[in-house]
């Protein structure tokens, strides 16, 4: 299971010039997953004030994602990476 990981540490949200929040389509086909995807993704729509703000979004996934989450995070820009995850 793959994800796109999109953290915006800019001051803008890049999905209102579309009227929207944030990407509104799951990444995954499991409904089980919607809910954990769309927060994972709220993430590249409004700005991230710092590092609690990503905890406290993924809070329930596991320490080392948000661990890695907040270590990739970087004020000002838009950071995108990959992650592949085990089921």
């Amino acid at each position: 299971m793959k994800l796109e990981v999109v953290l915006n540490g800019t001051d803008t949200n890049p999905y209102h010039k579309l009227g929207l929040t944030q990407n509104p389509f799951p990444q995954l086909g499991k409904a089980q997953y919607d809910q954990h995807v769309l927060a994972l993704q709220s993430l590249g729509g409004n700005p991230i004030p710092d590092t609690d703000y990503i905890r406290k979004v993924l809070k329930g996934w596991s320490a080392e994602f948000v661990d890695l989450c907040c270590k990739t995070f970087r004020k000002g820009e838009m950071v995108k990476f990959t992650v592949t995850f085990g089921e």
